[in-house]
């Protein structure tokens, strides 16, 4: 309902209720680590990296170019400026601009998230692979919403094959990586 897409997003509403700033990524500074554990995470990172192939790993390089450690930073000093400021923050945005930065919610946006309320409620009551057509459907209808195949692709087992013939990578890179984690606009 509010354009969270993927995770993490956020939305900011102040005291009335009202919306000041629309979804948007909402990385936070990861925490300070030693130098060692800090090389040694990187390094996994990279080995990570280093086995996909070629076109998988330029996927996720784009898909995560967009939260660096800057942004991360950004996020968080906006949110103090925010808290501090009120609406004389130069982040809380007025009415017209939270409604231009907002994701639009056409027809197929309440389609999609009803077929995928349907595949949850099938995948709950032991119907896998009938719950299957509902997920791919939410996707079909609204693909810039992650959470709808992150869900999907998460759900299945071993029990089912690959009834997607597909995996997130794949379909980021096939709808675009900056629908992923979109640029922070702060």
């Amino acid at each position: 309902m509010f354009g969270i897409t993927n995770v993490p997003f956020a939305l900011w509403v102040d005291e009335r209720g009202t919306i000041v700033r629309p979804a948007e990524v909402a990385f936070l500074p990861r925490e300070p680590r030693g130098a060692e554990d800090t090389h040694d995470q990187e390094e996994a990172q990279a080995q990570i990296l280093e086995r996909l192939p070629a076109d998988r790993r330029a996927v996720v390089e784009a898909m995560t170019r967009n939260i660096s450690g800057t942004d991360r930073g950004r996020y968080v000093e906006a949110v103090r400026d925010w808290a501090a400021n009120g609406a004389q923050s130069s982040f809380a945005l007025q009415p017209a601009e939270v409604t231009a930065r907002s994701r639009p919610r056409p027809p197929d946006a309440a389609l999609a998230a009803a077929e995928f309320e349907i595949g949850q409620h099938l995948h709950r009551s032991g119907h896998k692979l009938d719950a299957v057509p509902h997920f791919q459907a939410a996707h079909r209808l609204d693909p810039e919403n992650w959470s709808y195949p992150r869900q999907a692709f998460s759900l299945v087992d071993d029990s089912m094959g690959n009834p997607y013939d597909s995996d997130l990578l794949a379909e980021v890179g096939r709808v675009g990586v900056d629908t992923f984690y979109p640029p922070l606009n702060i």
